[in-house]
Parts: C-alpha cells; structure tokens; sequence
C-alpha cells in the first residue's frame, strides 16, 4: 500500500537546504518581531485490527504502525508561523526496511482569535469537521494525516464556539501515472445551550489513470451531511454523565463521466447516539439508505472513496455498537485510546479493536537581538 524506501542524497539535502531557510529567517530577521524558534515531535502508534470474516465490502486485516514526526519553526508577530516537519512511518513486520514511508509538512499558519488560516503541507488535525467515517476512515486518516492545499475557518466564541471552515486538498498531481485527484471539504456548527446544528460536505475529484489494464474514468463525487443534535450533561454525585444525540441526512451525487455520463443520487439517514462516564463511552451508530453509500466502489475502490469501506454495501445499512476509552495524561502530552466495535452492514456482523498512543511536545525559544547603545 506504501512505497518503502531509504533517506537517500536528495531527501537529506532538501532537509538541510529548509534547516538553512528556518536558520536565515532566525537569524537575519531584523524586521520582524518578537521571533520564537519552536521545536516538537509528534509521535503516534496505531493498533487496527478488522475480523470480517463473512461479511461484504472490506476485508479482515490488521495495522501495526508508528509515525514520528519531528519538527521546526518560526513564530513571530504573535500570530504567524512557518514550520516544517518530518513524517516517518514505519509499519511493523517490515524488519528488512529502514522506513516504510517519508513525507514532509511545509505550511504557513495565521491563528486570530476570530480567523485560522493554513497554507501548504499541514496536519490534517487543525480542520475541525469531516469527523465522521463515512467521509474518512481510521486508517486513511493514519497514512494521509496531511492537507496539501489551504485551509481557512471563521470562528466566533460568542455564539457557543461556533465555526465554518473551507478546505482543499490536493492529493494527486497530473501526470502520466495518476493524473489528478483533489478534494474540496467545507463544514460548520453552531450550538446553542444543549442543541446544535452543523453540516460537512465534500466533494471529490479522481481522474483514473491511463493505465490499459485498469479501468479509465473521470469522476465527480458529492457528499453533503446536514445534521441536528442534542449535547448535555447530568450531574452524578461523582462526576457528570454526557450524552450526545445527532440526526443526519447523508445526500450523495456521483457521476462517472467517461463510463455512464449520468448523475446517481445515494441518500440516506444516520442516527448516532453515544453516553460518556469518567472517559469512557458506549455508542452506537445507524445508517440506512437507497443502496450503496459508494456507488463506483467495485470500480475505483479507495482511490475514490476515503470512508469506511462497509459502507459501500448494497443493503443500504451500517450498524455500529463501540465501547472505548479515551484520556490525555501529563499536562496534555499524552494520549491514550482504545475501543472495541461490533459492525454490520447488511451482511454479517464484524469487530474492530484498536489501540493507539500518541504523544505532543512543543517548546517555544524566544529569540530577540541584542541592543547596542552608543554614548
């Protein structure tokens, strides 16, 4: 699934040549002020195991992988940053490789009280929205934990933390080989009290490549997901007990331009109704509509469709009872995660456990010139 290769001459002098840039911008920045050198790693190791034996859509598996991620950059002006970063993968059981995948993160960030704004090759983590697995599933989000593209949200505290946000990410370049695929992702919410509405939507574009033993298409795919729900708490004499209950309407448009020319228009409900206690929680999860979710499944697979595979089922359903557990410990540097699913989508039934573990530093240097006086 991912190419394995060594850090060779031209990977080393692109790190040494963005070491040089981070250096100069320290160093010879007269005009700017109140400059901080900030230096982290983050570090994720990711337990995914899938037994689907008997069922349709997805197959059983297991992910066993680390990611270390070191990083560098330069803030200034209280709200400006430019950073980059290393991410290292190497998935376990590949002993006679050094490292199983390589990417870099190179991004501006502006972060107001009021307006976010992301350029480059940023962490996938700063968009709020598109949380869902029907857009995006956990182990797509582990290997692609990255937007190429821009990221802009508007926040306002007033109303009850409420947002909207505008992304695009560009995932394939067009070439001989993969010609071009991006993704225009948009999400908002606004709660008030108890009750809160919000939408994600997405739409993507793939470009099949001109391979001849594959098949060639170009296709438009739409997803809109409005939905309504209820956040509250009641008090326990130990510690409060959360619920949360949300209602959505999955609305989908897919056309395959060169192989069937016309629209297709996959609807449907989901009910997602989950209970927390002291970090624990129990939810569970139902959608059912008109046939498969992911209409060219069978055709493009995970080129196409970022989700959770069990959705491209032809019933029309995905049922999804899940127990985990989830804590941040040390003065919010570590994280621990773990959770259990039953799932069905129409087939048979299936479990997912996983474990994960990450870890965030982050340390700021505040960087400033030395004054010379003259008497």
């Amino acid at each position: 699934m991912h190419k394995c290769f060594f850090i060779g001459k031209p990977m080393r002098r692109f790190i040494l040549h963005i070491v040089a840039i981070v250096v100069l911008l320290v160093g010879g920045g007269s005009s700017l002020s109140a400059q901080e050198l900030r230096l982290g790693a983050d570090f994720t190791t990711l337990f995914d195991n899938k037994e689907y034996a008997g069922m349709e859509g997805d197959v059983s598996g297991t992910l066993f992988s680390a990611r270390l991620t070191p990083k560098v950059g330069i803030a200034w002006a209280e709200r400006n940053e430019l950073r980059f970063a290393v991410d290292m993968v190497q998935d376990f059981g590949h002993n006679a490789k050094f490292l199983s995948d390589v990417n870099v993160q190179l991004y501006y960030a502006y972060r107001a009280p009021r307006v976010k704004l992301f350029a480059g090759i940023f962490p996938r983590e700063e968009m709020r929205g598109l949380r869902q697995p029907l857009f995006f599933d956990r182990s797509y989000l582990y290997y692609n934990n990255r937007i190429g593209g821009v990221l802009v949200r508007y926040e306002n505290p007033n109303w009850g933390d409420s947002y909207v946000e505008f992304a695009m990410d560009y995932t394939g370049m067009r070439d001989f080989d993969t010609r071009e695929a991006f993704m225009i992702m948009s999400s908002g919410r606004m709660p008030v009290r108890w009750f809160y509405m919000g939408y994600d939507f997405m739409m993507g574009h793939y470009a099949k490549d001109h391979n001849p033993e594959t098949i060639d298409g170009v296709v438009d795919n739409l997803l809109l997901v409005p939905y309504i729900g209820f956040d509250f708490e009641a008090r326990t004499a130990s510690r409060p007990i959360r619920f949360d209950f949300r209602l959505s309407y999955v609305q989908s448009m897919q056309r395959d331009r060169i192989n069937e020319h016309e629209w297709k228009f996959p609807f449907g409900g989901e009910l997602f109704a989950e209970v927390e206690w002291y970090d624990v929680r129990l939810s569970n999860r139902i959608y059912v509509g008109r046939g498969s979710l992911y209409t060219y499944f069978d055709r493009y697979g995970g080129d196409l469709y970022h989700g959770l595979p069990l959705y491209a089922s032809d019933k029309g359903i995905y049922e999804a009872v899940t127990l985990s557990y989830g804590r941040r410990f040390f003065e919010d540097t570590v994280g621990v995660a773990a959770g259990i699913t039953a799932e069905y989508n129409g087939t048979a039934w299936g479990t997912r456990q996983w474990l994960q573990v990450d870890v965030n530093l982050d340390y700021g240097i505040s960087l400033r010139r030395k004054q010379q006086y003259i008497e």
